[in-house]
């Protein structure tokens, strides 16, 4: 998936920001893509955003926002009880 087309859906999903909008595919890829070109949809996305200076979590792969991590953040806190 192009950057711009990840972007142009978070918009569509109230979503402010860049990271959001490519969290919020990584989150959804499997109802957005047929799981044979799902790996190569998220490859692109990762690879186009990479060269703007995207920063991804070494944990988990999504995109960190302000420098953070909100979904391992997240689960830290609900799971495990760590903030």
């Amino acid at each position: 998936m192009k950057l711009k087309d990840a972007i142009m859906l978070g918009k569509s999903c109230g979503l402010a920001s860049i990271p959001e909008a490519i969290n919020n595919v990584l989150a959804h890829d499997l109802s957005l893509f047929e799981y044979e070109i799902m790996v190569s949809e998220e490859r692109e996305l990762r690879d186009e955003a990479l060269k703007k200076g995207i920063q991804f979590c070494a944990k988990c792969g999504m995109a960190l926002l302000n420098d953070e991590c909100y979904m391992c953040r997240n689960f830290q806190s609900i799971f495990l009880g760590k903030k």
